[in-house]
């Protein structure tokens, strides 16, 4: 055998795609201690707007140029930046829990960003909330 395919759901949306790439939800050996989603996100388009309550994620840019808007719920410090894969240096984000966050690609081309957890989606864990952007 030379390679296996992993099957995975492609989520549509307006706004742009989603996709897991490793999970706990599969037996993808060694990759299920992990949680990975590829987002892209459609120029003009916000994903996220939400927070969670107990999950901690790293957001590494993919292609593009993003803007992260980032809100403590609870401080109510903001703080916003660029993710630019054509940047001279590379950052990888990391959110930890109730710091509310939305991307938006105000740019002319679809973007793409990577999102790792210790933990799979949980719908009681995320909570909406529309960061300021």
């Amino acid at each position: 055998m030379l390679f296996t395919k992993l099957l995975r759901v492609k989520h549509e949306r307006e706004d742009g795609w989603l996709t897991e790439l490793v999970s706990m939800n599969y037996d993808d050996e060694p990759f299920n201690c992990v949680h990975t989603y590829l987002v892209s996100i459609n120029p003009g388009m916000v994903r996220a707007n939400h927070y969670h309550k107990i999950k901690e994620e790293w957001i590494a840019p993919a292609s593009g140029k993003l803007e992260l808007c980032l809100e403590n719920v609870i401080s109510g410090e903001k703080d916003k930046l660029i993710l630019d894969t054509h940047a001279k240096g590379y950052e990888m984000i990391y959110i930890p829990p109730f710091v509310a966050h939305a991307v938006k690609n105000n740019w002319g081309h679809e973007a793409s960003l990577i999102v790792f957890s210790k933990n799979p989606e949980d719908k009681e864990d995320t909570v909406s909330y529309k960061v300021t952007i």
